[in-house]
C-alpha cells in the first residue's frame, strides 16, 4: 500500500503502476490532437503577398492577402485600379482562387491555380477560359522592430 499527498489516499502499488502507461499515452494522445489543431488554424499560406502575371499586355504586378479557414480560402487581391475579393481553396499545397474584374466595360473572371512551395507559388491564370499564361508570388516579410 502507498500513501498519496496531503489527502492520505491509499492504493495498492500494482494498481498505481498500472495506471502510469495509461496516463502517458493519453497525454501524449491530448497533445498531438492540440498540435493537429493549432497547426490547421495557421496555413503557411495565409498572410500578404507580392504577385505578378504574364498577360498579352506585359507583366501585370498585383497583391495578395490570403485568409485560410480549413481548405476555404478567402481574401483580396490588391490591384492599382482597386481591391477585388478572391475566393478559393488550398489543399494541401495545391491553391486554386478566381476573382471577377471590370476589363473594357466587361466581367473577366480570373482562375488562378498554383503549387506552393515554401515562401513562393507558382502556376496558371486563366484569362476567362480564352487565353492561359504565367503567374507567381513570393511572401512579403514584415521586418521586425530591433
Amino acid at each position: 500500500m502507498v500513501t498519496f499527498g496531503r489527502l492520505g489516499v491509499v492504493c495498492d502499488l500494482r494498481t498505481y503502476m498500472r495506471k502510469i502507461p495509461l496516463i502517458a499515452i493519453l497525454s501524449l494522445v491530448l497533445s498531438l490532437l492540440l498540435s493537429g489543431v493549432a497547426a490547421a488554424q495557421t496555413s503557411p499560406v495565409a498572410g500578404e503577398w507580392a504577385a505578378s502575371m504574364n498577360t498579352p499586355g506585359g507583366t501585370r504586378p498585383f497583391g495578395l492577402v490570403f485568409k485560410v479557414e480549413g481548405e476555404k480560402l478567402t481574401g483580396t487581391v490588391k490591384r492599382a485600379s482597386g481591391d477585388v475579393p478572391l475566393e478559393g481553396t488550398i489543399k494541401g499545397t495545391e491553391i486554386s482562387f478566381a476573382y471577377t474584374i471590370n476589363y473594357n466595360e466587361r466581367a473577366l473572371s480570373l482562375l488562378f491555380s498554383g503549387k506552393v512551395v515554401g515562401e513562393s507559388i507558382s502556376g496558371t491564370v486563366s484569362f476567362g477560359g480564352n487565353a492561359e499564361d504565367a503567374w507567381s508570388a513570393k511572401r512579403v516579410t514584415v521586418e521586425k522592430p530591433k
